[in-house]
């Protein structure tokens, strides 16, 4: 398989709880005007590649196909794509909800990944907030099981203030809501399955209680929030965990990345605008703008060249 820094076509989901920053700030047009959309997946196993010889082509295919040229050492862990790279505006909160890990999701929906995911604050309104793990009066199952079905949860959660530039784990059993005026990237585990336990009284919305429940991880509580910050020119690590790590880049000239055997990485840029080169000529040359994600192969080095200063999340498979 060629080589090269691959693009995709973002995918773009509608919700009930969506706004217009994805059209606004990183121009992805709904098929039907005035479209809330609340997500746009930007990598994952069926993204489209967009560029090169590789046009056409899905990535869970590529993957399928190629996993050692394409991965690195990871294909030997994961047989299918593991990760997802979206982002998400929410113009209202979504519904409080709980993922399942690995084992729970084989066993309840047949399906190879739980998820494991986490948050880099895009953006955060004045006095924005999340619901982020259980309060200290959350004591057992049976209690928060009623809370939830007599919508009487809030007192049970722990609400957290928020700000552009935090970053919020959220393993596998954390109850959690992203709430109104907050945008966020999200890596996760590739899987989207969620249980919803509460829904701010919108009806018509199915509810899944019995498997919230055997999902929910009691010690998920006292979570804390980072906000680290890169110096002007470098990266700072924001996540390690089983399944993935990601590093915010922040380059106001060039910086040059060796290849990584171990993991294929996925690039997200969030600001700024430039270029990423090979620094020996096997690839031509691939612009980067706000919003624009690609998939760099585990073999291949690059060079990121900034025109305007450049902040770029880099995800990798663990």
């Amino acid at each position: 398989m060629e080589l090269y820094p691959l693009k995709f076509t973002p995918k773009l989901v509608e919700k009930v709880w969506g706004g217009h920053w994805l059209a606004e700030h990183l121009g992805r047009k709904a098929s039907n005007e005035g479209e809330l959309l609340g997500e746009s997946w930007e990598t994952f196993s069926g993204s489209t590649v967009t560029n090169g010889s590789l046009a056409g082509r899905k990535l869970g295919d590529l993957y399928q196909e190629n996993g050692p040229a394409l991965a690195g050492e990871i294909a030997r862990k994961y047989p299918q794509f593991p990760l997802l790279v979206k982002f998400i505006d929410a113009r209202e909160n979504l519904s409080v909800q709980v993922h399942p890990n690995d084992a729970l999701a084989q066993k309840l929906e047949n399906y190879r990944f739980g998820k494991s995911e986490m948050w880099y604050i895009v953006q955060a309104e004045a006095g924005a907030r999340i619901l982020y793990g259980l309060s200290d009066k959350a004591t057992s199952l049976e209690q928060i099981g009623a809370a939830f079905k007599s919508e009487a949860i809030l007192p049970f959660l722990k609400s957290v203030p928020v700000q552009a530039g935090d970053i919020v784990y959220l393993p596998s059993g954390t109850v959690h809501a992203l709430c109104e005026g907050i945008v966020v990237y999200e890596l996760q585990q590739e899987s989207d399955i969620t249980y919803r336990l509460y829904d701010w009284g919108r009806q018509g919305r199915e509810m899944h209680y019995e498997k919230g429940l055997q999902a929910i991880n009691l010690e998920a509580r006292n979570l804390t929030i980072s906000h680290p910050t890169p110096a002007a020119q470098g990266s700072v690590t924001l996540v390690e965990c089983p399944y993935f790590s990601c590093e915010l880049l922040e380059i106001s000239d060039q910086l040059e990345r060796p290849a990584n055997n171990q993991s294929f990485t996925l690039l997200t840029t969030l600001s700024g605008a430039g270029r990423i080169v090979s620094p020996t000529n096997s690839f031509s040359p691939e612009t980067l703008g706000a919003g624009d994600s690609l998939l760099i192969s585990a073999s291949l080095p690059y060079l990121l060249k900034a025109d305007q200063p450049l902040r770029i999340l880099a995800g990798q498979a663990r």
